[in-house]
């Protein structure tokens, strides 16, 4: 997003949640941080990368303000079995 553009509140933002496919725990891991943040969403499993190294998945959260937002993302970000956010 370019620095000049504004998001507008509320809204849905979409993650991209790339995690290592051999953590079997990242589902469970993710769901957690979510549970804790009142999100009742469950993350749908995308596609492998092309090497079967990665596991993405998708998950949309709504958000009320930047701060909720911010707070989730650094959460998500800083789960072991994540490797990107996206």
């Amino acid at each position: 997003m370019a620095e000049n553009q504004e998001i507008k509140f509320p809204v849905d933002w979409n993650y991209r949640i790339i995690c290592l496919k051999e953590e079997t725990s990242a589902t469970d891991e993710i769901i957690k941080v979510l549970r804790q943040h009142n999100c009742d969403e469950t993350p749908a499993k995308g596609r492998d990368s092309s090497n079967g190294k990665y596991q993405a998945y998708n998950v949309t959260v709504t958000f009320n303000d930047l701060e909720s937002m911010r707070e989730l993302s650094a959460k998500l970000g800083m789960l072991p079995c994540v490797k990107f956010l996206l």
